[in-house]
């Protein structure tokens, strides 16, 4: 592929990612102050399958030359990963209200729709800041040449070469 197109494509994506993370957070909080369920779930898959995408990345990477660009996105995805995990507790929270179907009035209950909305907020712009974190090592790995990339190399001795230098 030209390596101009995949910049420009790259480079759209990661203004367009921020975008859309805040679009759909306005969007959120309209339907958290209109007592309305959006469907939780649906950014828990999301974000948990972006998440295996980057630990398979990484665990591609650390087979290769580039072990270093390797284990940071490992720590990349392992942000995405909390961030489904906010994405539960927001579906969780979601499921429980979903039963109780009245106005939160009491406290408690208040506190637990504001928990919600942080927990789905959160988990939205964790995996915003994992994205854009990831897709600069994206571009590098896209952009490597294949002598680089090279997945039959003994791993033992790119250990030791690297723990020489």
């Amino acid at each position: 592929m030209n390596r101009l197109a995949i910049n420009i494509c790259l480079a759209a994506l990661r203004i367009l990612l921020p975008l859309i993370g805040i679009a759909y957070l306005v969007v959120e909080s309209r339907e958290f102050f209109e007592l309305r369920q959006l469907k939780s779930f649906t950014v828990f898959v999301f974000l948990f399958m972006m998440a295996n995408f980057q630990i398979g990345v990484s665990r591609a990477l650390i087979r290769t030359t580039k072990r270093k660009s390797g284990f940071r996105a490992f720590q990349i995805g392992g942000l995405m990963f909390i961030g489904t995990l906010f994405a539960a507790i927001d579906a969780a929270l979601n499921a429980f209200f979903s039963q109780l179907d009245m106005l939160p009035k009491t406290p408690l209950i208040l506190f637990l729709f504001l928990l919600g909305w942080v927990c789905n907020s959160v988990a939205v712009v964790f995996g915003l800041i994992s994205m854009d974190r990831f897709i600069p090592l994206l571009k590098k790995f896209i952009q490597s040449p294949i002598k680089k990339l090279d997945p039959y190399k003994d791993i033992e001795k790119q250990i030791l070469h690297e723990r020489m230098q």
